[in-house]
């Protein structure tokens, strides 16, 4: 409650009145302290004027009576000279004594005279009268005061008494000169009736001054509140509205002024953005169908099987996110052939057309990487418009009424391996868009299809590789064992016929010692060529050891750090090979007892130990041709940008070091 409090003492419409109230009021109250300053400087001068007034008349009377030498009356009075004849003379100085006294029992106003050197006591001057008679000694200008210090408040002036020549008839024996100051003469006027008025001009400016405050501001309020406030609230109310991302909401201003033309501008700024979310919004969801597209196309082309399978799968995906009615998939088989591999959703009759296109059509010279084409009426003149259409059936009309064709080029490292063409019945489709991401789906397959091409060329190489060495094998072992043991059935069967016995029974069991080995060499290579790896070569190997140990007799000891998931399936199983054949060369030339094999990877390399006590030799790289083993064991190694070293001497044993990028 406090913040929304804050919050809305902070709002433009109250900083707006109280900026412009603090104003008015300031003015208004400037104003009124003018004219207020201007009544009591008017009540001030006015009171002065009185006091000068009665001052004046006073001085008048004084020097009417010291013309006179002073005034001779029937009454003493309180104060006179001398008494003569029943009469009692008065002097100017008693004379302005008595007017005082009546004037003081009056309450109007009242005299006082004095001097510095006095002949009555009672005329000594007060503090005020002595400042004004010490003034005067040097500058004659009348000295005026507000006394406030009894129960009634007076305005008092004095000035000063001049010595005339009617004075020195009383006053030449004091050394008086004409125009010497004698006294003073002050008139103390009530300024009750002032102050009451002043005080009563100060409650009606106050009162005015607060009740046209608060009109004024009570009224601006009000214009402001109407006129900046609501017009104000609702244009914010539909800018937190749309902060908080509700786009639905609209302000209805009907001012007529500059804020209406700022709401509907901030209306229609709204339906820009609620367009450009709707849009965006639009925008994103293709885009992430598109990725998750592409990421189970790629998912797709990363498994082994078939090629045209694979492609197919990823063909139905590629028609779904292009909105297209169907497809097909071409490689180049070579420089003059094309071979629709995989097709979906595409009209046979358009399949049979394109299935006869032979690359003499379009060179890959004048293809362009993204076609898009309107269908015409023949299907061959959409895709090769130069080149006259030798199929009959399919490439002359249109059979599915395609209105839009796009045509993709397949490429792998700046090497065209095919091509994707889709059909639609759209006339709007395959946006340029649209077009950017299936070349980037094109290059996938492009790569797809060559590593296919590429990993069928390595199989075929490693069956013609296996062809070799199992033909070399035979020739080395089987070949010759079934050689010699002809040899040695003849001389067995010659012996028999002359009856040597003892001759024929030693000779028939080397015969069998042989046929066993012979067996051996066979079950080995057999064994050896169903062995594949299943994503764990150190589980793959060690198995293999195991069964080489039980056949072999030989101690062989395995050490290997796990490499589950780290190396490529194509580095497994020449791997595997290698191992095999080094193995097979340990039982059969090494005439070892032991033989240690150690698997570890480093620096992103699998590297492959295999030590024996045996024999060794003396081992010449130059000489691979009488190493027949030891040859196909580098090649597998080098196709694989791996390397192959044999280290060997007469009786040390061998050490064959391997090693592979993973």
């Amino acid at each position: 409650m406090k913040k929304k409090n804050l919050f809305y003492l902070s709002s433009i419409g109250v900083r707006l009145t109280l900026g412009i109230g603090i104003v008015v009021t300031f003015t208004i109250v400037l104003l009124f302290v003018a004219i207020y300053q201007n009544e009591k400087e008017q009540h001030l001068n006015q009171i002065n004027a009185q006091a000068e007034a009665l001052l004046s008349e006073m001085a008048l009377v004084r020097n009417w009576v010291a013309s006179y030498n002073g005034v001779w009356t029937k009454t003493p009075g309180s104060f006179y000279l001398e008494m003569t004849d029943g009469y009692y003379q008065k002097s100017p100085a008693m004379v302005t004594k008595e007017l005082s006294l009546l004037s003081k029992e009056t309450g109007d106003y009242r005299f006082h005279i004095t001097s510095l050197m006095l002949t009555n006591p009672e005329n000594a001057p007060d503090p005020f009268e002595y400042g004004a008679l010490v003034h005067f000694e040097e500058d004659f200008e009348p000295v005026a005061s507000f006394d406030r210090t009894g129960e009634e408040p007076f305005y008092r002036l004095m000035i000063p008494l001049q010595v005339q020549e009617s004075c020195l008839e009383c006053h030449a024996d004091q050394g008086y000169q004409v125009g010497d100051v004698r006294g003073g003469l002050t008139v103390m006027v009530s300024t009750k009736e002032m102050d009451a008025a002043l005080q009563k001009s100060r409650r009606l400016f106050s009162l005015a001054a607060v009740s046209i405050v608060s009109l004024v501001m009570g009224a601006l309020y009000w214009m402001v509140r109407k006129m900046v406030i609501l017009p104000v609230g609702q244009l914010k109310a539909v800018a937190t509205a749309v902060g908080e991302g509700d786009y639905t909401a609209r302000c209805q201003l009907q001012t007529d002024d500059e804020l209406q033309i700022f709401g509907q501008t901030l209306n229609q700024m709204v339906e820009n953005l609620q367009l450009s979310q709707n849009s965006l919004e639009k925008r994103i969801s293709q885009r992430t169908h598109e990725l998750n597209t592409i990421s189970e196309i790629a998912l797709i082309l990363s498994r082994t099987g078939n090629l045209a399978t694979v492609l197919k799968e990823a063909l139905e995906k590629i028609v779904d996110i292009a909105h297209a009615d169907g497809g097909f998939v071409q490689i180049y088989e070579d420089e003059q052939k094309t071979r629709m591999i995989s097709h979906f959703g595409v009209a046979e009759a358009v399949i049979g057309c394109f299935k006869n296109v032979e690359r003499e059509y379009a060179p890959a010279s004048m293809l362009k990487p993204v076609e898009v084409h309107d269908v015409q009426t023949e299907m061959c003149r959409t895709f090769f418009p130069e080149y006259q259409c030798l199929a009959a059936e399919g490439c002359q009309d249109n059979p599915a009424d395609y209105r839009r064709a796009s045509s993709i080029l397949l490429r792998s490292r700046n090497r065209t391996v095919g091509k994707l063409v889709l059909f639609s019945k759209d006339a709007a489709s395959f946006s340029p868009e649209l077009m950017q991401l299936l070349e980037s789906i094109g290059s996938q397959l492009g790569i797809a299809i060559e590593n296919a091409i590429y990993h069928q060329q390595i199989e075929q190489i490693a069956v013609l590789e296996e062809r070799t060495r199992i033909s070399r094998e035979l020739h080395d072992s089987l070949a010759q064992t079934l050689g010699w043991l002809s040899i040695k059935t003849e001389l067995l069967e010659e012996d028999l016929m002359q009856g040597e016995t003892e001759r024929s029974s030693v000779e028939i069991k080397e015969i069998r010692d042989v046929v066993r080995d012979a067996c051996y060499d066979v079950r080995e290579s057999i064994d050896g060529l169903r062995t594949h790896p299943m994503g764990n070569f150190a589980v793959t190997a060690a198995s293999w050891i195991a069964e080489f140990r039980q056949r072999s007799g030989l101690e062989a000891t395995f050490h290997a750090r796990d490499v589950e998931g780290q190396l490529s399936p194509l580095v497994e199983s020449e791997l595997l090979r290698i191992l095999q054949e080094a193995l097979t060369n340990v039982r059969k030339h090494a005439k070892a007892q032991q033989v240690r094999i150690d698997l570890d990877i480093q620096n992103k390399f699998v590297i492959l130990r295999i030590q024996d006590d045996g024999t060794g030799f003396v081992y010449d790289p130059a000489l691979r041709s009488q190493h027949f083993g030891l040859s196909i064991m580098r090649e597998r190694a080098e196709r694989l940008g791996g390397s192959f070293d044999v280290q060997s001497a007469v009786g040390e044993g061998t050490l064959i070091l391997v090693q592979l990028p993973i």
